[in-house]
């Protein structure tokens, strides 16, 4: 029997192998063809979009980083908007260099700084560029080793502004204005301007409302008694909401729109000067090429986060005004107040202001009794000019009063009359008023000039307070008429010896008449590092006077 040889359902090994190599083109084939039917799909989809003007679509990025860490240090009323332009400028982001921003009061800032205290940060944002002015010349008074400070661009501003109900709103009109604080048509509420640069920007513009005139100026600002200063910008604003008369609060736009007390408040844009206060990051002057590539990237992002900065209250760069401000806001300054000259205006606040620990030497020898105006004599006129030098000093000033003439008491030429006390207290108070409205009682003798003066210098000296201005404030008509003590000479040298830099007590002189020895006066003012001034008209007097009270607080760099 044959073995079967039938091969139609058995394929041969090349009959397999080439129906295999004809099933691998297949499938080679059909995902060659998919391909080509996807490729066509994608590129007409392209082309479609492209002929109706769409834009292709780029990957979608969730935020971008500053280049490198920084460590920022920012007042309150900016620290806000600055988190939140971090915070976007980051969005979904976890692996950004790590930025920290700390709060603290730009005042507190500006203290450590201007005392030498080494920075804690990299960037400092103060609500003002004015403290970093404030920084370079409060060091320089003190021969602090202060860090160098170089102030960026502003990259944001709020104006200064009057903080008023809508009856006191109403009160003072469309030219409200600086010029109404100076006519006293409505109470203004300042906040300490030391802690406080919007006040500081405030008193730099009514220094202009006033065209300079210094005495005015002084006036004013001594006619802000204890409630027309108050602590902080949140005291001043509830000041203003809860008066019963018409009282502005001296503020910011920025702090008017977050205040939300009752009665609210509105902001009066100022129609004479218009200030606004600047907000720039201020680096260190040896910052690192890192640190000053953070900043332009930070600052470059405060510019394109305007909507972020109105969401805090404060205007961009360009003093643009907000859509939230309301009626005049739009007429709000845009050039910002120098920083220095700002500076410069609370530097002037704290002078008038200083605290004083003062000897009053007045002159009552007998040509104090000589006519000086029809019905008034001599002494007459001092005495209400006391009363008004009086009345300008602060309420935590010290004052004593001590009067010569010769051989008041024996052989001594001056006499103590008041002792020293505080001026807070109404009682010690109306006592130096009283004493000085009944100098006329104590008039008589000749003028023990040198030897008072010394012995005044002596118990300054003696009985120094460290933190007060200490000063003899120092009052005659005259000559020196005692043969028997110090001459000129002698009195000078002595001054000479009781000289201490680190505890000065200044002489400030004052010549009444035609009759004083100016060049006497000149020379021991000199001699203690004080000052000089002279009264030639009965009705110098009082103007004098005041003047050379609110010099206190200089001496001896009043310029």
């Amino acid at each position: 029997m044959q073995p079967n040889t039938d091969t139609g359902s058995i394929p041969t090994r090349a009959a397999a192998r080439a129906a295999q190599r004809r099933r691998r083109q297949l499938v080679l084939w059909g995902v060659i063809g998919l391909l080509v039917v996807v490729l066509v799909v994608v590129l007409s989809v392209v082309f479609t979009r492209g002929a109706a003007g769409e834009p292709e679509q780029e990957p979608a990025v969730t935020g971008e980083c500053l280049p490198s860490a920084l460590s920022i240090t920012a007042d309150p009323a900016v620290a806000g908007a600055l988190e939140a332009v971090v915070a976007d400028l980051a969005a979904d982001r976890s692996d950004c260099p790590e930025v920290t921003i700390t709060t603290e009061d730009s005042a507190v800032t500006a203290a450590a700084l201007a005392q030498g205290t080494a920075p804690g940060f990299d960037v400092w944002v103060p609500d003002s560029s004015m403290w970093p002015a404030r920084v370079a010349g409060q060091a320089e008074l003190t021969g602090a080793d202060a860090p160098e400070l170089v102030v960026g661009d502003p990259v944001a501003t709020t104006p200064v502004v009057f903080a008023a109900t809508d009856a006191t709103a109403t009160v003072l009109g469309a030219e409200a204005g600086f010029g109404s604080l100076a006519q006293r048509a409505v109470a203004p509420v300042l906040p300490d301007p030391s802690a406080v640069a919007a006040s500081s920007a405030a008193l730099l513009a009514l220094q202009t409302a006033v065209g300079g005139d210094a005495r005015t100026f002084t006036g004013l600002v001594l006619g802000l008694d204890a409630q027309g200063v108050v602590p902080t910008t949140a005291d001043a604003l509830a000041a203003a909401s809860a008066a019963t008369s018409p009282t502005v609060a001296v503020t910011t736009e920025q702090a008017v729109l977050e205040y939300s007390g009752d009665p609210a408040l509105v902001p009066v844009y100022p129609a004479d000067v218009k200030p606004t206060v600047t907000v720039s990051l201020v680096t260190l002057a040896d910052a690192s090429d890192d640190t000053l590539d953070a900043v332009d990237a930070l600052t470059a992002a405060i510019a394109d986060g305007g909507d972020l900065l109105a969401e805090h209250g404060l205007r961009d760069a360009s003093g643009a005004a907000l859509d939230s401000a309301g009626d005049g806001a739009s007429s709000a300054v845009t050039e910002p107040a120098d920083g220095a000259n700002q500076a410069e205006a609370l530097r002037t606040w704290e002078v008038l202001t200083a605290p004083s620990r003062m000897l009053a030497l007045n002159d009552v020898s007998g040509s104090m009794s000589q006519p000086a105006t029809a019905d008034m004599s001599r002494i007459d006129l001092f005495g209400q000019a006391a009363v008004r030098a009086i009345n300008s000093m602060s309420t935590d000033s010290s004052l004593a009063i001590w009067v010569f003439s010769s051989r008041r008491i024996g052989g001594q030429d001056w006499q103590e009359v008041v002792p020293f006390g505080s001026l807070g207290d109404p009682a010690h108070k109306q006592r130096t008023i009283d004493t000085a409205n009944s100098l006329d009682s104590l008039v008589g003798g000749g003028t023990g000039l040198y030897d008072s003066v010394l012995a005044a210098v002596k118990y300054m000296r003696e009985t120094y307070v460290p933190g007060q201005v200490n000063l003899v404030l120092l009052n005659t008509d005259g000559f020196n008429e005692e043969d028997d003590g110090l001459d000129l000479p002698g009195l000078l040298a002595e001054l000479e010896k009781l000289r201490d830099p680190a505890k000065p007590v200044a002489v400030i002189a004052i010549g009444y008449g035609p009759d004083t020895d100016q060049a006497a006066l000149e020379q021991i003012a000199a001699a203690t590092d004080g000052a000089a001034y002279q009264a030639l008209q009965p009705t110098d007097i009082g103007a004098v006077l005041v003047d050379a009270t609110t010099q206190r607080g200089c001496r001896p760099n009043c310029g």
